[in-house]
């Protein structure tokens, strides 16, 4: 029968995380040592550094990183006491991996320290933290199927999803992880963006979001309707949408102008359509709405004279890293006499010009897009 003991770091004396994973760590019948987390500083690994080393070889890490806190320096510093962490990159900036899991595990006995402490410095010793400590009998069938099912669902990740989580096994590699913004370097502080780190690199990394097992939220309500202009004559005295002003539905090969075969010629617009904005009228919104404070003009072409053309300053965030900023140009068809405009459909779309080799990537298939208003002619996408 398992027992439970509270670890209430910070809260009561000499109840820290420190002294815990270092014993168990040292526990002499674990054949096998267990390790997830969040975040990882170097300053934590330092803390645990010689305990672990001694069971480098039966110890296996499971790490988040993109994060803005698990550091190039953390990763070395298991590299350089013979520890290989596998690390967890979810694809995506609107979920986070986030598990803080410590486990020794033997032939008949497992304990593990289950709770909110990150292997940081913080976390192990300076944070209010609280966990539970463990302690199964493993001869128990319950105790041994809880074991069991708090440590093989992350290692049934390993293969699974290659993108996602892989084992660091070189300092190149972590050189690699830093220079495209997946880590951070301790001796730099960042300062908050609203638009995003910068990778060193200046590019993203476009792989798919790890599948996740979510319960179903319930339908929520219909959201009062948007108040649009309903003629472009009426847009003058509108004043623009700001903040968030539209989100895409999962993004597809047309709109990310991805060939779907080998004579496909993608045509390097997306249509600006609903998404998951209910209550607007497609035809008028990004027009009249979005982006009426623009300069708009018609085509020069006289047979193009009803696309109305424009253009504006786009910053590209991809999973929470800066691509930079891009003029990437609007088109609007101002007709009203068509089947295209009887039938309500989107009149407005966006061309991606230059920045089309950064959202040409099937890493980004299924994902959504944001965009944000951020005054005048600066506007931001964001992609997650």
């Amino acid at each position: 029968m398992a027992i439970v003991t509270a670890l209430t770091q910070g809260l009561t004396p000499n109840n820290d995380h420190e002294f815990e994973v270092n014993k168990l760590l040292a526990l002499p019948w674990a054949s096998q040592f267990f390790i997830s987390v969040a975040f990882v500083k170097e300053t934590g690994i330092a803390k645990i550094a010689a305990a672990l080393q001694e069971k480098n070889d039966v110890s296996q890490i499971f790490v988040g990183i993109c994060n803005g806190i698990t550091s190039k320096q953390a990763l070395a510093k298991l590299l350089s006491i013979g520890v290989q962490p596998y690390v967890v990159d979810m694809g995506t900036q609107s979920s986070i991996f986030h598990p803080k899991l410590y486990g020794a595990i033997g032939d008949q006995k497992a304990t593990f320290i289950v709770g909110s402490a990150n292997l940081t410095a913080s976390g192990l010793g300076d944070n209010v933290e609280v966990s539970s400590k463990i302690e199964l009998d493993l001869s128990d069938k319950s105790d041994s199927e809880f074991a069991s099912d708090l440590v093989t669902p992350f290692q049934n990740l390993i293969g699974q999803f290659p993108q996602n989580v892989f084992q660091v096994t070189d300092d190149a590699l972590i050189d690699d992880l830093f220079n495209d913004g997946r880590l951070e370097d301790e001796n730099i502080k960042r300062s908050a963006s609203v638009s995003g780190s910068k990778s060193p690199s200046g590019k993203s990394v476009a792989i798919p979001a790890l599948p996740l097992h979510r319960r179903k939220p319930p339908s929520l309500p219909k959201p009062a309707p948007v108040q649009v202009a309903p003629s472009p004559a009426q847009s003058s005295a509108i004043t623009p949408a700001s903040g968030l002003v539209w989100s895409s539905k999962e993004l597809t090969e047309r709109d990310l102008c991805i060939p779907t075969g080998g004579k496909t010629n993608p045509t390097g617009s997306m249509i600006l359509k609903k998404g998951l904005l209910e209550g607007i009228d497609q035809r008028h919104y990004f027009k009249n709405n979005v982006f009426v404070g623009l300069n708009w003009s018609p085509d020069p072409s006289p047979s193009k004279r009803h696309l109305l053309r424009a253009t504006a300053n786009f910053e590209i965030v991809i999973n929470g890293i800066s691509n930079g900023n891009f003029d990437l140009r609007l088109t609007h068809n101002s007709k009203t006499n068509t089947k295209t405009y009887a039938q309500k459909n989107a009149m407005t779309q966006i061309h991606w010009g230059e920045a089309k080799p950064i959202v040409a990537k099937r890493g980004l298939l299924g994902k959504h897009m944001s965009l944000y208003h951020l005054g005048g002619n600066r506007f931001q996408i964001e992609i997650t």
